[in-house]
């Protein structure tokens, strides 16, 4: 919270006046006497900030895998409970079928494999010992960012810089469609009033949660 601050230029009375969090509670959560507040106000932080929940989240004692588990889940709910736009639902959404792709193992060990996605590395789990997989990338578990990732999170597999091709607004949620080196992914986002909305050529980043991603041998499809 700190150095995101710090970063930003933003006094702690600047920041207190953005969030709505008092000053005296701001200065005791970021000298460590008091504890994190809820996940509400973290929220606040992470888009005054600009940083990455999950990284507020672990800075304030909840383990990262956790943390990015309940995000999926969160994300998966979310799309879930949009019957307004059938056509976008996890699982059967024509998204999905655009994010999927044909790849093969360039290497593994155990059930963690290497591929390509496009002229990108991406790792990927799988049981199966095909050579050849069929991998979909549900579009509601990739998550974007402004910023590199890496600056606050540190370096993690599946986070490639990409730049924004189209924007679709429908309802409550938005569509991105992100164009990569050698890949194009369409990623999905809660849309709200809040915060400055992509736009179109802009430079971000995702991250692509392995998990996340589904894999069956390539010869299932026939």
């Amino acid at each position: 919270m700190r150095e995101g601050r710090l970063r930003k230029g933003v006094s702690l009375r600047g920041l207190a006046h953005e969030t709505g969090i008092e000053f005296s509670r701001l200065s005791r959560i970021e000298s460590g006497t008091r504890p994190a507040p809820g996940l509400p106000l973290l929220r606040k932080l992470s888009r005054a900030l600009d940083l990455d929940l999950v990284g507020l989240l672990v800075s304030s004692g909840t383990a990262r895998e956790v943390v990015e588990e309940l995000l999926w889940s969160e994300r998966l709910n979310v799309a879930d409970a949009l019957p307004d736009v059938a056509a976008y639902r996890p699982g059967n959404s024509a998204l999905l079928r655009k994010n999927t792709f044909h790849v093969t193992v360039t290497r593994r060990d155990g059930a963690r494999c290497d591929v390509r996605l496009g002229r990108q590395a991406l790792t990927v789990f799988s049981f199966s010992a095909s050579g050849d997989l069929s991998i979909e990338i549900p579009p509601e578990a990739i998550v974007v960012f402004r910023t590199d990732p890496a600056l606050i999170l540190g370096p993690r597999e599946n986070v490639y810089a990409v730049c924004v091709r189209k924007v679709r607004r429908l309802g409550q949620i938005t569509n991105l469609v992100l164009e990569g080196r050698g890949f194009t992914l369409n990623a999905l986002e809660a849309a709200t009033d809040e915060g400055t909305p992509y736009e179109v050529a802009e430079k971000v980043f995702v991250f692509v949660p392995a998990v996340a991603i589904r894999t069956r041998p390539a010869q299932e499809e026939d």
